[in-house]
């Protein structure tokens, strides 16, 4: 089966793809997290992977690298959509901390552009960015992330970094991002576009934020009728497929609930109808 399973964070995404012997870790959390996703390695299993797949050089996806590292966590190669160089208004130079530490702890680097491909056994893994040449001043780092579409069979899912409106149009106008499941962009404290939602026309939606923050995103699937959606922060999800049907499991605690509703100002009702759904 091809797998994805997401850690449970606050504020930052991790993911882990595994199918026919290879793994990649999507994103690695931040320098706060980094117990977090050593503990979801640890439950699910894994204790090397093929790839780390960066979507965008911001702490809240890219710090966790450092203690990955720190902790000689075997990482096959290190994948990246944006210059080594990259920096965001003249202050972000976590890119270049990022490959400086992957660089030297000898693990290669791969830099990858839209439309190229990452090699997962049978499963179609395709990088999907803005094209260099579309991108304008005003398309900031998240607007730049690396989109992965990911097909097995006649399954597929979309997970979207951060992307955010400028992106999402020119990306809309390029591809064919249809998908079963969408990963919603930038932790669902936003609306996408309309026209990307439409293209994508998801059965399943998940947050990864869980916040009070991303009650927008919540609310703009619910108007336009899409009511399967799911917070990754409630416990760990995963998602498997044998190339013809979903399943979906996640792994929710009471203590995580609690925390949840009070914390983050959850609908408990809202909870509980999507724990009670198969």
């Amino acid at each position: 089966l091809l797998t994805l399973c997401v850690c449970p964070l606050v504020g930052a995404d991790c993911m882990l793809l595994t199918f026919e012997g290879r793994s990649m870790l999507i994103d690695v959390g931040d320098r706060t997290t980094a117990a977090q996703v050593a503990a979801f390695l640890e439950e699910i299993g894994v204790d090397r992977v093929d790839y780390v797949f960066n979507t965008h050089p911001h702490a809240d996806h890219v710090g966790g690298i450092f203690k990955l590292i720190e902790r000689g966590f075997p990482i096959g190669a290190f994948i990246t959509v944006f210059d080594h160089d990259y920096y965001e208004n003249r202050q972000v130079v976590i890119q270049r901390e990022a490959i400086a530490a992957v660089e030297t702890a000898g693990i290669p680097v791969l830099d990858l552009r839209s439309g190229d491909t990452i090699p997962f056994g049978s499963a179609s893994v395709t990088v999907l960015r803005v094209p260099d040449d579309r991108i304008i001043r005003q398309m900031n780092c998240n607007d730049q992330s690396g989109v992965l579409l990911i097909r097995f069979g006649d399954c597929s899912i979309l997970l979207t970094g951060d992307i955010e409106g400028r992106s999402q149009a020119v990306l809309t106008e390029l591809y064919d991002l249809k998908a079963d499941i969408l990963k919603y962009p930038h932790h669902g404290m936003s609306y996408v576009l309309d026209e990307f939602l439409s293209e994508v026309d998801p059965e399943l939606t998940f947050i990864t934020h869980g916040s009070a923050n991303s009650k927008r995103a919540s609310s703009q699937l619910k108007k336009e009728g899409y009511t399967w959606f799911t917070y990754a922060s409630w416990g760990i999800m995963i998602f498997r497929t044998d190339g013809t049907r979903w399943t979906i499991e996640q792994r929710f605690t009471d203590s995580i609930w609690k925390h949840a509703v009070k914390t983050y100002h959850l609908n408990s009702d809202a909870v509980r109808t999507w724990l009670s759904q198969p």
